[in-house]
């Protein structure tokens, strides 16, 4: 019997938290962050956004 899912439109807002509990889960488990960027279709704005997010992570 084939299961029936429903594709819901997400806000920007929940992707984003998504996105930022998988990266922070990487972090933790040290794994490859450009890989996950990557295959989750993240993409930093430039260096300096990218410092300010892992110190924003590391306030977890």
């Amino acid at each position: 019997m084939k299961k029936i899912t429903e594709h819901k439109n997400k806000s920007i807002f929940r992707r984003v938290l998504e996105d930022k509990q998988v990266i922070r889960e990487c972090i933790q488990k040290g794994g490859d962050i450009k890989q996950v960027a990557k295959d989750r279709g993240i993409k930093f704005a430039t260096p300096i956004f990218n410092l300010i997010f892992y110190w924003m992570l590391s306030m977890i």
